[in-house]
């Protein structure tokens, strides 16, 4: 099999065109042409092609990682899932996952601490509720022990429990005494803070 064509894709122009024995046959970046120093007359067999195709994915699936990482930081659960979507192969996957933890741009540990200092500073919430958000993001158990110990402390979830009511009650417009409670109670239930830090606030409130 003889490579007779190279073509520079219009709509893509990083990407080109192969055709072999005049018949298309893959499509492949830029730098994968580039670094294989691909040329027409060039001999291939299948070996070669399928060799092409997964350095090719290497690359799309490296550039989806990094697009999706410009947004914001991402766990290696949210990266798996994003390329999955792709269908991309397992092993292409795993290979990406290795690449960027090699590069530090993807790191479980880190990526918790920031999004918790982040959730903290704007608008906390109570271990309950963090545990479960680290969770959906694929952090492990013990990452998600180590960021409670370094930001959740006994008296930092009290603190922030107790800034959230003065907020909450500020807003409530209900006379009765027993609503204010119930709605306090509920509302910092939601935001994730256990009944022990619960009835501290609604007693320093209330009683």
């Amino acid at each position: 099999m003889v490579i007779t064509r190279i073509e520079q894709q219009k709509k893509n122009p990083r990407r080109y065109s192969i055709y072999v024995d005049d018949e298309f046959a893959v499509g492949l970046d830029r730098n994968v042409v580039i670094d294989n120093g691909l040329r027409k007359g060039d001999t291939v067999d299948e070996k070669l092609l399928k060799k092409l195709q997964t350095a090719d994915e290497m690359i799309r699936a490296y550039q989806i990682a990094l697009r999706f990482l410009s947004y914001r930081p991402r766990s290696e659960a949210e990266i798996r899932t994003r390329l999955e979507r792709e269908k991309l192969l397992p092993e292409t996957i795993d290979r990406i996952i290795a690449k960027l933890y090699q590069e530090r741009q993807l790191d479980d540990k880190r990526f918790a601490e920031m999004y918790t200092e982040s959730k903290m500073r704007s608008k906390p919430v109570g271990t309950h509720r963090l545990r479960r958000e680290l969770r959906q993001k694929g952090i492990s158990d013990t990452i998600i022990r180590h960021v409670e110990q370094k930001y959740c402390d006994d008296e930092t979830e009290l603190n922030n429990a107790r800034l959230l009511a003065k907020k909450k009650l500020s807003t409530d417009r209900s006379k009765d005494p027993m609503k204010r409670k119930r709605h306090l109670a509920d509302y910092l239930a939601r935001r994730g803070y256990g009944w022990d830090v619960v009835g501290v606030v609604i007693e320093e409130h209330f009683e």
